[in-house]
Formats: structure tokens, sequence, C-alpha cells
């Protein structure tokens, strides 16, 4: 009997031994680089991005959005195309993917790394036009789920039409000028009223008052009925705002978004009125990820959400994060014929790997910030509210 059971007792610890050897199957890890302008002059929008990024990896991974355990890392993308470019060779030897960057030159030269490294690109905030030109010559690796230049024009443009505004005027903020004067193109090509002039003012880092500057020379032009167009997401667009209406200027003012689509920012400001554009709201929920990304942003970063260059980073992550198929050739593939979700819609790609913004389940939003609440103005299945003329 006492021979039985040692022989049982070797035999289970056997069977445990065993069992111990063999290894679990371990979840494959998926990592994608983030290029942030985590210093110079597009630093505010910088950080909005690398929060929307962090938040994301945490989604993706507590929620099951992807097959792979993602992890997120970072490079300082800075103001030029030269750090950027410094930045995507930085991560390319590290990360399976890689989006982000701000300006327009800066993804440029980052599309131009990605075909030299054969490495998928997605280009998370900037709008240049030159990046579906380059996927049309061959260059398959970059895509965009942000907002091209023609986009963004025509959001303005639906703006001034639903306004039925007499005149605008366009004031640009010169470290964006290649952005600022493809979306002008687009609005004088939409031909809805008569264009009075433009205008860019300089980073203050350059020149500190210039802003100030330029809004007491534009306050001479506008009239009651005008709507002043203004082309700077960034923290200086706010100082300009006021300066504006300190010296008396009129009229509406219709900014692209950014700091002045936050609402903390808008009650500070003390603006009765202001319109903007976003590509999401928190109070409109797009997917079940929109009020998700807005709430969780607040309760892990003490602030609220950015609605553009930060959500559009969330989702290039998302998309990436969905679309990695074991390997790049792979990917493209899914990306060219695939769908995704973000927390700004249902994300698909044309021909030129641009997203189809403007299509039923991605459309940029327009809203007003009136009296302290923020209503929409378009799209027409979410409107709230006409244009209001103070």
């Amino acid at each position: 009997m006492k021979r039985i059971f040692v022989l049982w007792m070797l035999t289970l610890l056997l069977v445990l031994i065993t069992i111990g050897c063999v290894q679990q199957p371990q979840e494959e890890t998926l990592t994608i680089g983030v290029i942030v302008p985590e210093t110079g002059v597009f630093s505010t929008a910088g950080k909005a991005m690398k929060n929307a990024a962090t938040l994301a990896e945490e989604h993706i991974n507590t929620l099951g959005l992807s097959e792979y355990k993602v992890k997120v890392i970072f490079a300082d993308g800075g103001s030029t195309p030269e750090e950027s470019k410094a930045a995507f060779m930085e991560l390319s030897s590290k990360a399976d993917i890689i989006v982000g960057t701000y300006s327009s030159d800066q993804s440029v030269v980052c599309a131009e790394a990605a075909k030299e490294n054969k490495k998928v690109f997605i280009a998370s905030v900037a709008s240049a036009e030159q990046l579906e030109k380059m996927v049309s010559e061959g260059n398959k690796y970059v895509f965009r789920n942000a907002y091209n230049t023609s986009y963004w024009g025509l959001l303005a443009a639906e703006f001034l039409r639903l306004s039925g505004a007499e005149r605008y005027y366009f004031v640009g903020y010169d470290p964006l000028k290649t952005f600022n004067q493809g979306m002008l193109k687009e609005i004088e090509k939409a031909n809805v009223t008569k264009k009075l002039g433009e205008t860019y003012y300089l980073s203050t880092k350059v020149s500190p008052n210039d802003y100030l500057e330029k809004a007491e020379k534009v306050t001479k032009i506008l009239e009651d009925r005008d709507v002043l167009v203004l082309g700077d997401p960034g923290g200086t667009s706010v100082g300009f705002v006021k300066a504006y209406r300190n010296a008396g200027g009129k009229g509406i003012i219709y900014s692209v978004g950014g700091v002045l689509a936050l609402p903390k920012t808008l009650r500070d400001l003390n603006e009765s009125y202001i319109a903007f554009q976003a590509a999401a709201l928190e109070d409109i929920e797009k997917t079940d990820l929109a009020k998700k990304y807005f709430e969780d942003y607040k309760e892990k970063f003490g602030e609220e959400a950015n609605n553009y260059a930060g959500i559009l980073t969330y989702d290039a992550v998302l998309i990436a994060a969905q679309a990695w198929a074991e390997d790049t050739e792979k990917t493209i593939k899914k990306l060219e014929t695939g769908e995704f979700k973000g927390a700004s819609g249902i994300y698909r790609f044309n021909e030129n790997h641009q997203a189809l913004w403007g299509s039923e389940d991605l459309k940029g939003v327009i809203g007003e910030f009136v009296n302290g609440s923020i209503l929409i103005v378009y799209p027409e299945n979410l409107k709230t509210s006409d244009v209001v003329w103070p």
C-alpha cells in the first residue's frame, strides 16, 4: 500500500512538472509609435495628442479593441520638418506602425520616410493635399485619418452659407500658412460670399505683439454682418479674439477649433458668441467610444479633451490597432479595404488613402457657443440651432 502511494505521488509530481514546463501562449504585442510636438510652437496641441494616444492605449487593452496587446511609444516632432523626420527615424526601428505629426510640412517628410523605411504612417492632424498626391504617385505607406485641406475649406464655406454672411475676412497663423492657404483656396472656390482680404499673424515667440497689431487692423475692416474666419487652432487665437473684441471688432468669428472649441476656454473668454468646427463633441455620440473618450480624458488628465488634434490622434492609434495584420503589406491591404471605429465616427479610406470625411458615418461638426451653451448648426441630422447673429 505504501509503495503504491509513493508511485502515485511520483506520478502526480511528474504531471505537475510537465504542466509547468509547457509554455502558455502569450498575447502578441503591437508597438505603435506616435510623433507629437512636445516642444516648439505646437506644444499645446502636442500635449493633447500625447494624452489622447495614452488614453487610446488604455482603451484598446481594457476594451479588447485589437487582437494584440498594444504598447504606445512617443517621439518629439518639434516644430520643424527636420525634427519630425528625426522623430520618425527614431521610432522606425522600435515601432510596427507610426501615427501622428502636426503640421503639413512635418507630415510630408514623414510620408517620404515611411516609403524609404517601408513603414505604415497615419497622419493624424496635418491636412496637406500633397499626401494624397504622394499616394497617387506610388507611396502606398501613407494614410490620413484627419481632414484634408479641401474638407477644412468646405466646412468653413458651409458656415458662411448657413450664416448668410455678407462678406468674410481670413486671419491665419503664419506657422500654419500652408494649411491656411489651402483651406482659403477651397473657401474662395466655393464662392459663397465676398472675400474682404487675408492676413497672418506671427508666432508670439517670433513677434510677441503681432497678433495684437493684426487684430487692430482687422477691426477697422469688418461690419456687423461679416464673418472673421480664424485659422489658428492654438493658444494665441484666444488672445487674438480678446484683442479683436476689445478694439470693437464686429460680426461673427468662425474658428477652425482646437483651443477655441474647448468649452472651458469659451466660458473663460467671456465671449457671447463664437462658431467653430470639431471632429466630435462630447454630447454627440457618433460611436460608443465618443462619450468614453471625453469622460475618461477629463478624469485621467484633469482637463477637457481636445476635439480635433487630440481626438484624431486617439482615433489614429485605434485605427492602427484594428488594422495591424501581422506585417506591413497585409496591414496596407486591410487599411485600403476595411472600416475602423473611432470616437469621431467610422473610418474608411479612398484610393488616395484619405479618410472619407463627409461620408454618412464620418462628418465634421460645426458648433456655436451662445451665451454659455454649445449648439450644433451642422450636420443637418445633428442640428440643434440656426446660426445666431449677435
